[in-house]
């Protein structure tokens, strides 16, 4: 018989997570999402350990790496508990880790964004409840908080953050109000790649307000109902984020032929999509 050669085929590293780690990141994804706020007091240890379903002291190991982080502060006594203490969440807390991803393929998340995020929204205006649009309305909320403050002074590292926890909420909650958990999870590994971008174009914004508004005409536009305002509102976003993007990195993101074949029935987005950037004919010389 003869040798068969072994596969060419690279296998990535496994990134192990612990116990503990899962419970984290658990926790830390219902603050980040708003489903915790800052000042509320998780349920008791046992409690929380039941709903979790984990041991105790998995759970203190949790607790203990959340502590660590600032997110949360234990306090004892009758009165004391486990009081959430900040939003910001720093990225190896955000969720299971995902592979590592270059620089250069961000464009590809970002027209991923494109083709999506337009038809997402259309689905949370069709199903969203009450509760969906006042989620939305608090994300829009913080947004408008956090620009009051930087109007007339330089954004910081705290507004920076803040500013992008709203956009996120925003984003998350439009995906929840789709009723479909397949998009929810597909919507939150987008935010997730999308947040270091997103912080990077938040600190290259000329004013914060451009970042509000385009939150508000998203919730107005999907409140709505009218899918040429959604498909328009949520490309303005997107487009807004891209062009921050662009001028921090230096880079131009490509625009794919393929992308507007795709999105040719649908007339809105293909309008989101420029065309391809040509290079410049070579004249020969006679």
């Amino acid at each position: 018989m003869p040798r068969i050669q072994p596969t060419r085929f690279v296998f990535q590293p496994v990134q192990l997570v612990r116990p503990c780690e899962i419970v984290a990141f658990r926790i830390s994804e219902a603050v980040r999402a708003g489903d915790v706020r800052v000042g509320e007091r998780l349920p008791s240890e046992q409690n929380l350990s039941e709903q979790l379903g984990v041991s105790r002291p998995t759970l203190r190991e949790a607790i203990k790496l959340l502590a660590q982080a600032g997110i949360v502060r234990v306090l004892p006594g009758s009165s004391g508990g486990i009081f959430v203490t900040s939003e910001a969440i720093p990225p190896e807390l955000c969720g299971l880790p995902l592979p590592e991803l270059p620089m250069q393929d961000i464009a590809g998340v970002m027209e991923a964004r494109r083709l999506i995020e337009p038809h997402v929204a259309r689905l949370a205006a069709a199903y969203a409840t009450p509760a969906d649009f006042e989620s939305m309305r608090d994300a829009v909320r913080l947004s408008e908080q956090t620009d009051l403050r930087y109007r007339k002074r330089r954004i910081t590292e705290e507004g920076v953050q803040l500013m992008t926890i709203a956009s996120t909420r925003f984003n998350i909650a439009v995906a929840r109000a789709t009723q479909n958990s397949v998009l929810v999870q597909m919507m939150e590994i987008l935010v997730r790649r999308m947040e270091p971008v997103r912080m990077l174009a938040v600190r290259e914004l000329p004013d914060v307000t451009l970042s509000t508004r385009t939150l508000a005409s998203s919730l107005a536009a999907i409140e709505s109902g009218d899918p040429e305002l959604i498909d328009r509102a949520t490309t303005e976003r997107i487009g807004l984020l891209e062009a921050a993007w662009e001028r921090a990195t230096g880079q131009r993101l490509r625009r794919r032929p393929v992308l507007q074949r795709l999105a040719g029935a649908d007339p809105a987005l293909a309008a989101s999509v420029a065309a391809p950037r040509r290079k410049p004919a070579v004249r020969k010389r006679a």
